[in-house]
């Protein structure tokens, strides 16, 4: 995943505490070889270099995140989706510069993104694609994943007081430390860096997607780098599912984002425009402030 994970707990016993995360270590570290479009040998890298009309059996993990995949492909009207690593090749260089394809590079690379090229079979575990070119990446998903992954094992050694984060991006709140109301969380609007609101989090989970990296989000609804947003943030009780919102948040109005945001999900969004105004726009209810600035 190509990206650094941290985390902190609070427990009376440190040698408890560190023999917990070494455990919640390896839970990750084992995701990474399996999600990872990176690793060579990744259920991901596999599943890039298949021919037309071969399978490959996915482990229960990447079975599992494909599946959600699709699912918010669907509860996004399309938005999100794994199947964009033609366009991300099309458009991106590797410093996430912009390149400068045709219009047929780009058509072509459009029919290579579209999710209908990937067939899974539910009945064996398999994984098959319809199109010549169609390659996976789980970066938008599989960071949130890991992260609750590795809460659960912390809950199975009955942690109850941690943070979790990958990229500082990805982070989830595991209940609260003593004498406070939660874990205090700072975001900040990516164009001047100023702290826009500091919350108190507590057994939940918070993503944010931006343009602060470059151009690294492709707006696979129109096959070009388009983004409606200047930065997002989801809040939820899954990360992994904040992580993909977040992602697929950057490219559309506000209008769709409402039409998205369900109990137990919130948003805050910054326009990306060229007026200049980059006032926050808030949906569903957000966690408690800590601090308003």
């Amino acid at each position: 995943m190509a990206t650094v994970f941290d985390l902190l707990i609070v427990h009376e016993n440190k040698r408890y505490a560190q023999q917990a995360a070494w455990e919640a270590v390896k839970v990750i570290d084992h995701l990474e070889d399996e999600l990872s479009r990176f690793k060579p040998n990744s259920d991901i890298s596999r599943i890039n270099n298949l021919m037309l009309g071969e399978r490959i059996v996915l482990s229960f993990d990447v079975f599992n995140c494909i599946v959600r995949s699709i699912e918010l492909h669907n509860e996004t009207n399309g938005a999100f989706n794994i199947a964009c690593g033609a366009l991300l090749k099309c458009w991106l260089n590797a410093d996430y510069t912009l390149k400068n394809p045709t219009e047929e590079e780009i058509e072509n690379a459009i029919k290579q993104s579209r999710l209908e090229n990937i067939v899974l079979h539910k009945e064996d575990y398999t994984l098959e694609i319809l199109q010549e070119g169609t390659t996976i990446d789980l970066g938008a998903l599989g960071k949130g994943y890991a992260i609750d992954a590795a809460a659960e094992i912390l809950s199975e050694w009955n942690i109850n007081c941690a943070l979790l984060s990958a990229g500082r991006s990805s982070i989830r709140a595991i209940g609260k430390p003593e004498r406070h109301s939660g874990w205090s969380i700072s975001i900040s609007n990516p164009a001047h860096k100023n702290v826009i609101k500091t919350f108190s989090l507590s057994d939940i989970s918070l993503c944010a997607s931006g343009l602060i990296k470059g151009n690294h989000i492709i707006n696979t609804l129109t096959g070009k780098p388009e983004v409606k947003k200047a930065g997002s943030w989801v809040f939820s009780q899954n990360t992994a599912d904040a992580d993909a919102l977040s992602t697929a948040f950057m490219i559309l109005n506000d209008e769709e984002i409402s039409k998205i945001i369900k109990e137990g999900v919130s948003a805050i969004v910054i326009n990306n425009d060229s007026s200049g105004n980059l006032a926050a726009t808030e949906f569903g209810l957000l966690p408690r402030l800590c601090d308003l600035v």
